[in-house]
């Protein structure tokens, strides 16, 4: 990851965790009661997540499609206890191994340095060096 400096330690972990294959690493970060949104979702997929239990087999199931991968060209804004980050992340298809880039806005709320809510606003997948 780049800006390793700025990049929230408890973030940088639970990413590299994620990239590793490690749902369980990305979940430490989530308070029981957390939300996890998706605002730009498409009509009919999941555009809000209650609970931890939720979030992780929301998780769990990406697994199947997604081989999560290195962020960069990360920005950090630290407003008390939300955070917000721009980044960049470059994930493989599971199926195919074809590489996607996917850019990130996250608005994240935390208490007691736990995430009890995550706005993922996600750009759509670009695929990489021609792959389709």
């Amino acid at each position: 990851m780049d800006d390793e400096a700025e990049f929230p330690v408890w973030l940088a972990e639970a990413a590299i965790g994620l990239a590793d294959g490690d749902v369980d690493a990305w979940m430490e970060m989530y308070a029981d009661d957390a939300v996890h949104e998706f605002p730009f979702a498409a009509a009919g997929d999941v555009r809000r997540l209650e609970g931890k239990s939720r979030i992780r087999a929301y998780m769990a199931a990406m697994d199947g499609s997604v081989q999560f991968g290195a962020l960069d060209d990360i920005t950090v804004r630290e407003l008390g206890e939300e955070v917000v980050i721009e980044a960049e992340g470059h994930h493989f298809d599971a199926a195919t191994g074809d590489p996607f880039d996917i850019r990130y806005l996250w608005i994240i709320e935390r208490r007691d340095g736990l995430v009890t809510r995550l706005k993922d606003y996600m750009g759509p997948r670009r695929p990489v060096g021609g792959a389709a």
